[in-house]
């Protein structure tokens, strides 16, 4: 009996495996149980990938610090990690071919290369990622691990053949798994991947990515003391409905929109500097990381840990915060610009006046026993001293790693802003008005989420990896107003978000959902109508009316002038809109009623180009036009309603 079961088991599993690999297991199912393996490997590698960049971060940052209290030369050593780091990460990346950012080369994977994605590139950009941030880079550990559950997910879907549909989905069930393992936040990362990877929030998409995300963070629970645990606990703020603080938290939505803005555009602003000051990539990584590396060791050698009153009282706190992160297994101190910088963030958080009491629901709570750092009007000052170069110089560093060709996210950089903008501006309300605002660490909370939004314009996902790092909900309501407020400035600015900018910037226009994946691959001139109707700028309303009802498919009438060029459209509500007044038909001529200056496309533009030109001036015909200037000539015109039409013809033919 014994034998047949070990001889069953096998023909079992390969009978099984055979029906996978030839597609007769259905599509739907199969999609889930790759996901669910894509959420338990990507939680296990991204505990890996935490693993390397600490060990390497111990034998580099953290010996160069402890280093520097016995001899000038650790201060040396500390300032030129980031440059020999980030010199390396540059040959790495130039020597294998491993250009482009994590998470924007997922988004593009996933709308222009449905879903397939590289895995020597994957894991030599994560490998190159954790010697960056471990040397003191200013970069994240997130786009690494959404590379990684990508990645897997892609490798996955790709051996088992699933449709280009299933295999988009697949990717973004391993990007959520990613967000998920980084931050512990799988309702974040079911939200990120929806609306930033993905930009749709099907519904026959989530099942896989809820349940990827689900398992990632399981492992990370079990295992994530060992790696990367971000969450911070034990935050007390909580806003109860009062009018008075209301517009301060609005207030500080605005700033962090033009901080997200400037971040932004420093970001790439930086980059093209850089390539412009010379084409030498060598020198270009080693001026960056020395300019990281003599910015992040300055500061700390004005403020190795965050500032107190008394000498005394700032080494008892050295020694609590030392034997604190030894018992639970964390690292000491290191340099706030370098690598994550949680550390600051976490300070930030729990900043408390001390003249204000603690939320009712924590007035029973031992204030020693949390991590609440209650501050004199004295010691609001000094932190602002302290937060003030952190908000101006970690965008700068951040900015000089990856320009000079260093590898990592930009989501943790941006929660730092946020949580050092938002505590700083919190001070500032504490210091002027302290009736009127709430502790500094509550605006730090806000400040967050609304430099996320600004940043990624990913409103929903701002919110709730906020919420989830934190645990606390007592504040979602200012939270939820500063992101919204943010994101919109931000959006005025530049629709472009953090990710999509880069793409932009390389002349990738991205498809930002399934549903419009397919108008990427269609060109104008496939669809355009080449036989039309015109009238001349001087014909009256009776010879166009005469015109439009013999032609009832073409929905507007381009206006040409004396030299046959395009001047203007006629729509159907600018006829309507004249007939329903007393004025003669015979006194009104096109030239009285047409859109003038309408935008026109050319032959080789995209349907995907075309549907935001619609949406721009909305209207249902766009006039087709070849050559510049005062050359143009109409040759065409593109109808809405064709668009939609030869759109859905080609979603059906890819499903």
């Amino acid at each position: 009996m014994h034998d047949r079961i070990k001889k069953i088991y096998p023909e079992a599993f390969g009978w099984i495996f055979q029906r996978l690999r030839r597609g007769t297991i259905p599509a739907a199912p199969l999609t889930i149980v790759l996901a669910a393996i894509a959420g338990v490997l990507t939680g296990y590698g991204s505990v890996l990938f935490a693993y390397l960049f600490e060990i390497i971060r111990e034998l580099t940052v953290l010996r160069f610090v402890a280093w520097s209290e016995f001899t000038i030369w650790g201060y040396v050593a500390l300032a030129a990690s980031p440059a020999l780091g980030i010199l390396f990460v540059a040959w790495f990346t130039r020597y294998f071919r491993l250009e482009g950012q994590a998470v924007p080369e997922v988004i593009k994977s996933v709308a222009r290369k449905d879903g397939v994605i590289r895995p020597f590139w994957s894991l030599a950009k994560v490998f190159s990622s954790a010697v960056c941030i471990g040397v003191g880079g200013s970069v994240g550990p997130e786009g690494p691990m959404v590379l990684i559950g990508s990645s897997i997910a892609s490798a996955a879907g790709q051996f088992f053949r699933l449709s280009s549909r299933n295999l988009r989905t697949l990717v973004a069930a391993g990007a959520a798994a990613g967000i998920s393992a980084a931050f512990n936040a799988p309702i974040a990362g079911v939200i990120f991947s929806c609306e930033i990877i993905l930009g749709s929030f099907a519904v026959e998409s989530l099942t896989p990515i809820v349940i990827a995300a689900v398992l990632a963070a399981v492992v990370q629970k079990q295992v994530g003391e060992h790696g990367v645990n971000v969450a911070f606990p034990q935050i007390s703020h909580e806003y109860a409905g009062n009018w008075v603080e209301l517009p301060s938290y609005f207030l500080l939505g605005i700033i962090c929109g033009f901080a997200s803005i400037a971040f932004v555009r420093l970001l790439y602003w930086t980059e093209d500097v850089a390539k412009a000051w010379t084409p030498k990539w060598w020198i270009r990584a080693l001026a960056c990381g020395t300019l990281v590396g003599v910015l992040g060791a300055g500061y700390f050698v004005v403020y190795p840990a965050p500032p107190t009153i008394s000498a005394e009282e700032s080494a008892n706190e050295s020694d609590s915060l030392a034997e604190e992160m030894s018992q639970e297994g964390h690292h000491p101190r290191g340099p706030a610009l370098y690598g994550v910088g949680y550390d600051t963030v976490e300070h930030s958080l729990h900043l408390q006046n001390a003249d204000k009491p603690m939320p009712v629901r924590r007035q029973n709570v031992d204030i020693a026993s949390t991590k609440v750092v209650p501050l004199s009007r004295e010691e609001m000052i000094a932190h602002l001293w302290w937060l003030v170069p952190l908000i101006l110089l970690k965008p700068i560093c951040t900015s000089l790693t990856l320009g000079g060709g260093g590898a990592g996210g930009i989501f943790a950089p941006s929660l730092f802003l946020g949580a050092t903008l938002g505590g700083a501006y919190g001070i500032v309300c504490n210091l002027i008005a302290p009736d009127m605002c709430a502790s500094p660490g509550a605006y730090a909370l806000v400040g967050m989420g609304a430099v996320v939004a600004g940043t990624t314009h990913g409103v929903l996902s701002a919110i709730l990896i906020v919420y989830e790092l934190t645990g606390d909900y007592h504040i979602i309501l200012p939270i939820m107003g500063a992101a919204c407020i943010s994101s919109v400035v931000a959006w005025f600015s530049d629709p472009e978000n953090i990710y999509s900018k880069r793409l932009a910037r390389s002349g990738e226009s991205i498809a930002r959902s399934h549903d419009l994946h397919g108008a990427e691959h269609i060109k104008v001139r496939d669809v355009m109508i080449r036989r039309f109707p015109t009238v001349k700028n001087t014909d009256n309303l009776v010879q166009i009316i005469k015109v439009a009802r013999q032609n009832p498919h073409i929905e507007s009438l381009p206006v040409m002038d004396d030299d046959n060029r395009l001047i203007g459209i006629i729509r159907p509500e600018d006829l309507h809109r004249v007939m329903d007044t007393d004025v003669s038909p015979y006194l009104v001529n096109a030239d009285d009623i047409a859109l003038m200056m309408p935008i026109s496309v050319s032959p080789e533009e995209n349907l995907l180009e075309a549907l935001r030109d619609f949406g721009s001036r909305d209207v249902d015909t766009l006039p087709v036009e070849i050559g510049e200037g005062g050359r143009r000539q109409l040759i065409g015109l593109l109808l809405r309603a064709d668009v939609m039409s030869r759109y859905r013809e080609a979603m059906l033919s890819r499903h």
